[in-house]
């Protein structure tokens, strides 16, 4: 084989490996924005969004979003961690939230901590015009009122687990301080 034949399998080999590259790269979309957050829930739920609250608590980044195939009633959330260069990377996959249930327009969801952390960072998104307050029984110990602004909002509470895991128990009332069924 010539030279110049050897030169021109080089080129083509080398040109395959960067067009193969260029196919599969698939760059980091970090949760930095809005807009960003959209781009990274269209990929990963296959479909179009509806972004409802995005809120930081700490080095938490934390969006609920509604997806156009799911159910009307589904909302969804995902957790984005500050990573040391300032951007927030999506830690573990969206999550369907629990609810509405058991007051309409209310979900929750208990997204568990880091590595082995026990720390929880309990999410609770309000759409109900009557939910005032929640009170919550961690375990065996007292009572704690965790106060639910207006809707639309998202309220995060976080809570350290047990080295078994944790038992919770919660009951969600109105502005009066009448328990809400």
């Amino acid at each position: 084989m010539g030279r110049t034949a050897r030169a021109r399998w080089i080129f083509l080999l080398v040109s395959c490996v960067i067009v193969t590259c260029a196919a599969l790269y698939e760059p980091v979309i970090y949760g930095n924005d809005k807009g960003a957050i959209q781009r990274y829930l269209r990929r990963e739920v296959e479909g179009q969004v509806e972004l409802l609250a995005v809120a930081d608590d700490g080095a938490d980044r934390i969006a609920v979003f509604r997806s156009a195939k799911g159910e009307p009633d589904d909302r969804w959330i995902i957790r984005f961690r500050q990573n040391e260069d300032g951007n927030y990377e999506a830690y573990l996959s969206p999550r369907r939230m629990y609810g509405p249930h058991p007051v309409r327009g209310v979900y929750t969801e208990p997204l568990r901590g880091y590595s082995g952390d026990r720390e929880v960072c309990y999410a609770i998104w309000n759409e109900s015009e009557e939910l005032a307050e929640i009170r919550f029984r961690l375990d065996d110990g007292p009572e704690e009122a965790v106060p639910i602004p207006a809707p639309p909002s998202l309220t995060i509470w976080r809570f350290t687990g047990g080295a078994d895991g944790w038992h919770l128990e919660s009951a969600y009332y109105d502005s009066a301080g009448n328990e809400l069924l």
